[in-house]
């Protein structure tokens, strides 16, 4: 296919670059860091930090097809999170992962890329999105507007396969005492106090937007994950036995990546008046333990 961005319109540091067949995407090369963005999906994929680990984990069995979500990297679930709430027969988690976005502009500044992209249209919700990928950090904002004459619900998640060493190795700071809805069993729960460390598989929709510490003892490094336009945060974790009935992660796979995913989910769920509009921001930084 021709790319749908004319190489003459990147800056310094970007190419573009296929996937896959039907599946473009975008390279940034930076002394500081690299990373790969998916047109197809809006989803950023890679982000690496120059002589570290990486950020995101994207699995080496993700299907790279049109029509498949991708495994890893920041999937947007837009603009519903989990089944359609009126309608099995539609996708999981919206239709924003399976579409070709569009590129507005991509900038080069002192502080590293600037991306904007407008997304799919779901009944009269339109989708934007934009990026900073900078040394260290990198942040997203899914933006929705209400184009239409009347109210429309929405639900969503910026659901970031975080890089971890080993998932038994983390402690997670920031959730202590948050009201959640563990979606496993279907109870509503208080998450324990202290550091936390995953046990077991996890499916949890919080009642906080509290700034987070994931501390990586493996990789010797700090993340420090903050977000806005959001009061949900959501926790998840396949676990060995999940993960074994997902064809497109390997065996091992959920031992290297924790989904700590910036949300409007459960009771966070809003419903945009006409001619609203309302964004979503993550941030993640990286520093040494």
């Amino acid at each position: 296919m021709t790319h749908p961005v004319h190489p003459d319109l990147l800056p310094a540091g970007v190419r573009a670059i296929e996937l896959a067949p039907g599946m473009p995407g975008l390279a940034f090369s930076h002394p500081d860091f690299s990373a790969v963005f998916s047109l197809y999906g809006g989803q950023l994929l890679d982000f690496i930090p120059a002589g570290g680990q990486p950020l995101l984990y994207l699995s080496p069995q993700a299907q790279l097809q049109p029509g498949k979500a991708i495994r890893g990297g920041i999937p947007l679930c837009w603009p519903w999170f989990g089944a359609h709430p009126g309608d099995s027969s539609r996708p999981q988690h919206g239709v924003a992962r399976t579409a070709l976005w569009t590129v507005n502009a991509v900038v080069r500044s002192d502080d590293g890329f600037h991306l904007s992209l407008n997304g799919p249209r779901e009944g009269e919700l339109q989708a934007s999105l934009t990026l900073l990928l900078a040394p260290q950090q990198l942040s997203l904002t899914l933006t929705t507007r209400n184009l239409g004459k009347t109210p429309q619900p929405l639900s969503q998640a910026l659901h970031s396969y975080v890089a971890v060493s080993d998932i038994r190795q983390l402690r997670l700071q920031g959730l202590a005492q948050a009201p959640y809805h563990d979606k496993l069993d279907g109870r509503f729960k208080t998450w324990p106090d202290g550091d936390w460390t995953p046990p077991a598989a996890t499916d949890a929709v919080l009642a906080s937007a509290a700034p987070l510490q994931l501390d990586d003892a493996g990789w010797q490094r700090r993340l420090q994950l903050s977000s806005s336009g959001s009061a949900s945060t959501v926790v998840w974790t396949p676990w060995q036995q999940g993960a074994a009935k997902l064809g497109d992660l390997p065996a091992d796979g959920w031992q290297h990546f924790l989904c700590l995913e910036a949300a409007n989910a459960g009771a966070d769920a809003r419903v945009l008046a006409a001619g609203e509009a309302h964004s979503l921001t993550q941030q993640l930084r990286v520093a040494a333990l």
